[in-house]
Order: structure tokens, then C-alpha cells, then sequence
């Protein structure tokens, strides 16, 4: 196993105790965004992001679409605590040898994300620097009382979430190592690389029914989303349906993956993890159904620590594992794909 040494997760614990929570917040530090008490009745939900072209700007993307994924970013992580977005600003940072129309064109992809989901862009600010830097900041709203945290997951809840995995570690995999994919393959997987999606008002309109009682977005690895909710609620996650299609199923058979590790580590796809009361299954169905979102069952918790999958031959236990910023790309390169041997 890595040493955590040197990695994201292990210098935000060393900062920790640099950071202030506001009187009757309801985010810790260790959560997706933070929330600042306005009234008795509205909170400012607020989460702010950070695209760099070293480490992020992925093979073949567009500068709109870096844009656009930079807007994905910032909003992902406030509508998963259940807010509604306000605003969207965004600090830009480029060399000098970056075009103007490139930088324009950034701009364009941030600001037009916004104006599709009824987001306004606000503005933000400019400045030098030797890399290509995006910023973005997103600003909502919410009841205090409908914040929904990482750490609410109660005994017997049911873990589900809004999609499937897997499709971001085969784009990387196809634009970072070269592996080459067939037509449809591709074409989703892209999709899903430079273009992810993401529901807005889902957690929301749980969160105003009682229907849900932790949120995260997996924009760090399905591993890390499951083992940061399994360890904030001091409980394990037991996984019985991985929330794998059947074309990231075939891939992996095909080209000889591990199932888990691609299921687990890719990062960056934004799909929300949840858990749900079981007696209110049926009304989150419900409201999933109205929202066109797939929410899909994937197990549930119970008393313990860890994330297992129980398989058809045992528990396995589920890797750890997921997209590291201060890694890069340079330790995705440079890993074990997770083959059989």
C-alpha cells in the first residue's frame, strides 16, 4: 500500500486546526463546501475549486470546456450539501504566451455553464502567472436545517447513488496511457471526461422531504467518497450491487482490469453518493423519478468501520482509492492499472 505521505488528504489533517467553522454552521472543515449562517432561515452555502493545466487539463479538451468543467467543479460540491446556486465567479491566472482568444474562450465555457442552468456569472478577476489557473468560486443557499453533510448516515440507511462509475478511469486511460477504444466507447466516455453532468436540485428536494441523510460528490474516487462517508458516520458500508455498467463491465474483461480498482479510483465524475432512510426509499425513488435522476441502490450501512463488497464469494474490501491534486497525473501514469495477474 502507498504511504498517504505527502498526499492531499494527509496535508489537509495537518491544516485543520488553521481553520475557523462560524457560529451554527453546520459544515465541518472536512466537508464538500462551507456554510455561513445569515438568518434563522438561510444560510450562504459556498465552495471554491481550482482547475490547473499541469495537473488537470486532460488531453484533447477544449479551452471552453476546461471552462465549463471548472463551473462543474465549484457548483458540484454546493448542490451536494442540498443548496441552491446563487452565483458564479471565477479567478483566471495565465502566462503570457496563453492567446487571448484561448483565455476568452475559458471565459466563455464558465460563464455559459452558468447561463444554461440559470447560474448567473458575476465576474472575478485576472492576473498572471506561469500555468493556466482556474478558480471557481460557487455561491448558494439553504435552510440550515436542510444541509445535508457527509456524516449524517444512520444504521440500517441505504447507500445509492445518481449514476455509474468508471467511465472517467477509461478516458484516462485512453487519453493519459493511449489505450484505444471503440467508437461508442469513446464517445461516452469523453462525454463524461470533458463534459461531466450533474443535478441540481435533487439533494434539495430530498433534503426538504427528510428522504436523505448524508451527501458527497465522488469528484475524488468512489473509494474516497465511501470510505470519508463510512468514517465521518462511524459505521460500514456494505456494498451488494457495484454501480457498474455493462459497458465499463465489458472493458474491463476485455483488456484484463481489475473491476474494482476502475470502479473505485477514477475521480472526477461528480455523481452523487447518498444515503437514505429505508422508510423513506420509496419517496426518493419518487422524487428521483421526477427528476429524471437514476439513483441506483448500491447497499447499506450498518455497525462497523471499512466499505466491503459482498460478493458472491465473500466480503472483498473495497479500495481506499481515488484522484489525488497534489499527485497529478504523473501518479496515474506511473500506477498499477489493477490487472489480474
Amino acid at each position: 500500500m502507498q504511504s498517504d505521505t505527502g498526499s492531499e488528504r494527509s496535508f489537509l489533517h495537518s491544516i485543520r486546526h488553521l481553520v475557523q467553522k462560524p457560529a451554527g454552521a453546520r459544515l465541518g472543515f472536512d466537508d464538500d463546501a462551507s456554510d455561513i449562517p445569515l438568518t434563522s432561515d438561510t444560510s450562504a452555502v459556498i465552495n471554491v475549486d481550482t482547475f490547473v493545466r499541469k495537473t488537470d487539463w486532460l488531453p484533447g479538451m477544449t479551452a471552453a470546456q476546461v471552462g465549463y468543467k471548472t463551473a462543474v467543479m465549484a457548483v458540484s460540491d454546493i448542490v451536494a450539501k442540498g443548496a441552491t446556486p446563487r452565483g458564479l465567479m471565477l479567478s483566471l491566472c495565465f502566462p503570457e504566451e496563453y492567446s487571448r482568444e484561448e483565455a476568452g474562450e475559458t471565459v466563455r465555457g464558465f460563464s455559459q455553464y452558468g447561463l444554461k442552468n440559470g447560474i448567473p456569472f458575476l465576474g472575478g478577476d485576472l492576473g498572471c502567472a506561469e500555468d493556466v489557473i482556474l478558480t471557481g468560486v460557487a455561491i448558494g443557499t439553504a435552510s440550515p436545517h436542510r444541509i445535508v453533510p457527509r456524516s449524517g448516515t444512520k444504521e440500517g440507511d441505504i447507500i445509492a447513488t445518481t449514476g455509474l462509475f468508471g467511465y472517467t478511469a477509461i478516458a484516462y486511460e485512453h487519453l493519459i496511457r493511449g489505450l484505444e477504444l471503440d467508437t461508442s466507447l469513446r464517445s461516452v466516455v469523453l462525454a463524461a471526461a470533458y463534459k461531466p453532468k450533474i443535478h441540481h436540485h435533487f439533494v434539495s428536494a430530498l433534503a426538504e422531504s427528510e428522504a436523505i441523510s448524508a451527501s458527497m460528490d465522488s469528484s475524488d474516487g468512489l473509494g474516497i467518497t465511501l470510505h470519508t462517508m463510512a468514517n465521518q458516520s462511524s459505521l460500514t458500508f456494505v456494498l451488494d450491487d457495484l454501480p457498474i455498467s455493462t459497458q465499463v463491465w465489458k472493458f474491463a474483461r476485455e483488456h484484463n482490469f481489475d473491476e474494482m480498482q476502475l470502479l473505485m479510483r477514477g475521480g472526477e465524475e461528480f455523481t452523487l453518493v447518498i444515503t437514505i432512510p429505508p422508510e423513506k426509499w420509496d419517496l426518493a425513488s419518487d422524487i428521483a423519478r421526477q427528476q429524471s435522476v437514476p439513483l441506483r441502490e448500491i447497499g447499506f450501512a450498518k455497525k462497523g468501520e471499512g466499505v466491503v463488497y459482498e460478493s458472491s464469494e465473500g466480503f472483498v474490501d473495497v479500495p481506499n482509492a481515488g484522484y489525488d491534486s497534489l499527485r497529478g497525473w504523473d501518479e496515474f501514469k506511473n500506477s498499477n492499472r489493477g490487472e489480474h495477474g
